[in-house]
């Protein structure tokens, strides 16, 4: 396994962990809230929305671990009919592509997170700025990024491979 691989299997693990931190977070948020809601009479009025940026943090992490163990949906009906070689050459390829956008969306991320638009922003039922949940955006470019180089780097090994 080349040394990107072996960062990005790393933090692959560190995301499943974040990953289930986060579902007993919400799961332990939700029965909070409707136990209050129920049982006192009270509900925690900032469930629902910390509920709701715990979710959008879930769906990030997923997304780049999905990356990492390149569970997206693919249309590969086209792409099976070519030889072993340009299948590689494609896989290169589309890998590539995919870095070179989470790199724009990673620039482009740090400087929406950074803007005075997001700074002004805050969570409507406790006050707290909005800035530090919407860090999950860069987080994400640049976890996936790292996956996605990993393909990379996997993907031109297997090319040189074949044609050495």
């Amino acid at each position: 396994m080349n040394p990107l691989g072996k960062i990005s299997a790393g933090l692959a693990q560190l995301e499943r962990w974040a990953s289930r931190i986060l579902v007993v977070g919400f799961v332990g948020l939700i029965v909070a809230n409707v136990g209050m809601r129920y049982l006192a009479g009270r509900p925690l009025i900032y469930a629902e929305e910390l509920a709701a940026i715990m979710l959008v943090w879930l769906a990030f992490i997923a997304t780049s671990i999905s990356i990492h163990t390149r569970a997206q949906i693919g249309v590969t009906l086209l792409v099976d009919s070519f030889s072993e070689p340009y299948r590689k050459i494609i896989d290169l390829i589309v890998w590539a592509l995919i870095a070179i956008m989470l790199a724009i969306l990673l620039k482009a991320g740090i400087a929406w997170v950074r803007s005075p638009v997001v700074a002004f922003e805050q969570v409507i039922t406790t006050g707290w700025a909005k800035a530090p949940f919407f860090t999950i955006f860069p987080i994400f470019c640049a976890s996936a990024l790292i996956h996605a180089s990993a393909h990379v780097a996997r993907a031109a090994a297997a090319l040189r491979e074949k044609t050495a």
